[in-house]
């Protein structure tokens, strides 16, 4: 049986990692605005924020529920965490995204029956004054957009290098007169290598789900039917909207120094020992994503983090949008300067591509497997406003 799990990851990356290259450039620029629950595409959580997404593959944790789902295995115990986000800081609107999330390891007798996670999203955007086409300078007072979800998730390893989970989440998007509901279903795999467990690939599915529509008051007015001299209320039908579906396939490889007790020991000691990246007292890992949007552009993104002794973490990101076929072609495909200024100009996101973050872990008991404190925070550079900071923190038990 793990023979058949190792043979179908690998079977599936290879064949995703080969699609011809006219395919791979699936981002469809034309249809940016044309899906629903766009606050899906909004990643919450600082610590992958700060290498801008590119963690697909070695995203472990917490905060693996939005980047692939089956870093969900990692949670040995119990796992609670919160994170603030100030979205494009000095937009009029000021907008603020919470995100809560609590994981529990499902164990008994030594058998392992993975992870179980609940996490919460939510968005505001203050309050907005209400504009109207006769009264376009407002005073008829002020309304708040609310956008949430609500995740459920399960991850499980199948063994040594295969791990696997899912999501279902549940949207809802409000004013006081309209909402919306819809649900989602994310799926992600990881594959680990290397005799350290230091290589690994990821691949994840995420917005698969059926088209949401507004309904409520807002959607009515008084007026007269034809034939008729009495006003009744006349209800419009709003638009189906698609989910923002996507496709993100990683890899990242971690290089690692042992010290300590292990600093004598040689390789192949080391490698019997049965050690990873949780026992090096230095690590440096290296990642790289690539992410297939239905609805806008595709983005490719890198990242490095150092590691010392799970106590410190430091890392930085790029993303990078790609152009669309007629711009390359109109460009040239060795005019790089060129087509990075055309890229900046044209972005569909706020995002200019860096962004930094740091980790600082403080623990409550010794030993690697002991509970801890997590204080993550990240800074993502905007082209508009004054960029976008994300704080979190994390207790593990």
């Amino acid at each position: 049986m793990k023979n058949i799990f190792k043979s179908l990851i690998i079977c599936t990356v290879i064949a995703l990692l080969s699609v011809p290259t006219s395919n791979v450039w699936a981002g469809n620029r034309d249809r940016s605005g044309q899906a629903g629950a766009s606050h899906l595409l909004i990643d919450p959580w600082a610590r992958s924020n700060g290498m801008a997404n590119a963690g697909v593959a070695e995203i472990r944790g917490l905060e693996s529920v939005y980047s692939n789902v089956a870093g969900l295995t990692y949670v040995k115990k119990t796992e609670f965490c919160f994170n603030r986000a100030q979205y494009l800081v000095g937009s009029k609107a000021g907008v603020n995204i919470n995100s809560l999330a609590f994981a529990q390891h499902l164990g008994r007798k030594g058998k392992d029956f993975g992870v179980l996670g609940l996490s919460f999203y939510s968005m505001g955007f203050g309050a907005i004054d209400i504009t109207t086409v006769a009264q376009p300078e407002g005073g008829l007072g002020t309304f708040s957009p609310n956008l949430m979800y609500i995740g459920l998730h399960y991850a499980k390893s199948f063994n040594n290098f295969i791990k696997g989970g899912v999501s279902i989440k549940v949207i809802n998007e409000s004013i006081a007169d309209l909402h919306a509901t819809g649900f989602a279903l994310d799926a992600g795999v990881q594959y680990t290598a290397g005799k350290f467990e230091n290589f690994k690939i990821g691949v994840t599915l995420k917005n698969i789900g059926l088209p949401m529509s507004y309904k409520g008051d807002g959607m009515s007015f008084l007026g007269v039917i034809n034939g008729t001299t009495t006003e009744q209320t006349v209800a419009i039908r709003s638009a189906e909207s698609e989910m923002p579906a996507l496709l993100s396939i990683g890899v990242s490889y971690d290089f690692l120094v042992f010290g300590g007790e292990y600093k004598s020991m040689s390789k192949e000691d080391l490698e019997a020992e049965g050690l990873t990246r949780d026992e090096a007292q230095h690590r440096i890992t290296i990642a790289g994503s690539f992410t297939a949007n239905s609805y806008s552009r595709d983005v490719f993104a890198i990242g490095l983090e150092y590691g010392f002794m799970n106590y410190f973490m430091i890392r930085a990101g790029y993303s990078l949008e790609n152009l669309s076929k007629k711009q390359r072609t109109e460009y040239g495909e060795n005019a790089q300067a060129q087509v990075l200024s055309t890229i900046m100009m044209n972005s569909d996101s706020f995002f200019t591509g860096p962004s930094v973050g740091a980790t600082c872990v403080i623990p409550l008991k010794k030993g690697n497997t002991g509970s801890r404190i997590y204080i993550d925070y990240a800074y993502r550079f905007t082209h508009q406003w004054k960029g976008c900071h994300y704080i979190g923190l994390k207790f593990t038990l």
